[in-house]
């Protein structure tokens, strides 16, 4: 095959699947533009540069099933420093060293003084975000060691814009460890993150063997998804078994364990998938009938809710479909029907056959005293469904579809 001896060949804004070993020699160039894949199907030697590219609602993907050999460079997009911005990111390359990734994209990496755009999170008792320093002590960034694999960080750049990765490939399973410290005064939460330059299958809609099949048997039975920065000061949106979703390169996001003793969880080498169905991050489409709630104060939205219509499904918790709110002093939230475990969701599935009973859904609402609010009823795919707001205190019914 033309490609399975690289000397000179330069390649720029492809995808394409090569069928045996691959070998980039000193010299030769690939550039990988946003979008776009390469999946090699046997071994990749490495002695050129590789370099994929990735922008705001892109990314490139490579995929060894093979071995691999030398590094490649990953310009993975990091949202910028702005307040409530950010991003949650991890290396999609091994090997690379945090105090190297800093003096490589110096200058691109936002700073405050003496502290980097870049931090970690613990869930001990006393633990939340630590950013990395130029000051010696425990956040020296000169002494930070690699990037472990899976581990998720907050990261900004300092304007919007790609950092560089550089590092090996992975091409075996990957673990990371978790735990529930909720019960000692920290919480139950753990920032991981796909450890591949290749997006993973996120749910069982997505691929066979995918992240959230391999692991839901760890997460928290009320916590059952995975939970992804929005990167605009909103918050956190879950993605569980109610839509479709990839992880893209990189990619990192909270989960909460169910085990106080700990356990891990499993990125595993077969749920890559270097061509899903869009390039964004986080691509999640709806695969059932759903209802979204809003909450407003004026023409600002505070929060919001949704509701899923799922054969199967009962009005308690279905793990896997049902999500607690990531916080749990939210602005909106909803009880389940049956079955309150105490936690305020933020997705409440039930069976399909609910969409012809009459159902009341306990909605919890954070306000001052004092405070004007407007509830609306966002969207609805359920053409026929009725939804009325029922207030317990005046006794009254307002149909929200109007």
């Amino acid at each position: 095959m033309l490609m399975k001896n690289l000397k000179y060949l330069f390649l720029i804004f492809c995808s394409f699947s090569i069928g045996q070993n691959v070998t980039v020699n000193s010299g030769a160039t690939i550039t990988v533009g946003s979008g776009k894949y390469i999946s090699i199907a046997g071994n990749f030697s490495n002695s050129g540069t590789t370099t994929l590219n990735s922008s705001s609602n892109s990314y490139s993907a490579l995929l060894v099933s093979g071995s691999s050999s030398g590094n490649i460079t990953y310009n993975r997009y990091v949202n910028t420093v702005g307040s409530g911005e950010w991003d949650l990111v991890g290396s999609p390359v091994g090997s690379q060293s945090i105090s190297g990734f800093v003096s490589s994209n110096s200058g691109s990496v936002a700073t405050s003084g003496s502290t980097y755009a870049i931090g970690t999170y613990s869930n001990a008792s006393g633990g939340g975000w630590s950013n990395y320093t130029t000051s010696s002590g425990s956040n020296d960034v000169a002494n930070a060691g690699n990037f472990p694999a899976g581990t998720g960080y907050q990261m900004a750049s300092a304007s919007g814009g790609t950092l560089a990765f550089t590092g090996t490939v992975a091409t075996s399973d990957q673990t990371v460890a978790i735990t529930d410290n909720s019960g000692s005064g920290g919480t139950k939460w753990n920032l991981v993150a796909n450890p591949f330059p290749s997006y993973l299958n996120g749910n069982s809609n997505a691929g066979t063997n995918n992240f959230f099949s391999t692991n839901s048997g760890v997460l928290h039975d009320s916590y059952a998804a995975i939970y992804g920065w929005d990167a605009d000061g909103s918050g956190y949106t879950p993605y569980n078994a109610t839509s479709t979703w990839f992880i893209a390169p990189g990619q990192a996001f909270f989960v909460a364990s169910a085990n106080a003793s700990g356990s891990s969880v499993a990125f595993n080498e077969n749920m890559q998938n270097a061509s899903p169905s869009s390039y964004d991050d986080f691509v999640a489409n709806t695969v059932q009938d759903e209802v979204e709630i809003g909450l407003y104060n004026g023409d600002s939205r505070l929060d919001y809710t949704k509701l899923f219509f799922i054969p199967g499904l009962t009005l308690g918790l279905d793990k896997g479909y049902d999500a607690g709110h990531f916080n749990q002093s939210a602005p909106m939230m909803t009880r389940l029907s049956e079955g309150d475990e105490g936690y305020g969701m933020v997705y409440n599935a039930m069976g399909q056959q609910h969409l012809s009973q009459e159902v009341t859904i306990p909605l919890e609402i954070n306000q001052s005293a004092g405070t004007n609010f407007t509830v609306r009823l966002e969207s609805s795919t359920a053409d026929d469904l009725k939804i009325y707001l029922q207030d317990t205190f005046k006794n009254t019914l307002t149909l929200l579809n109007e």
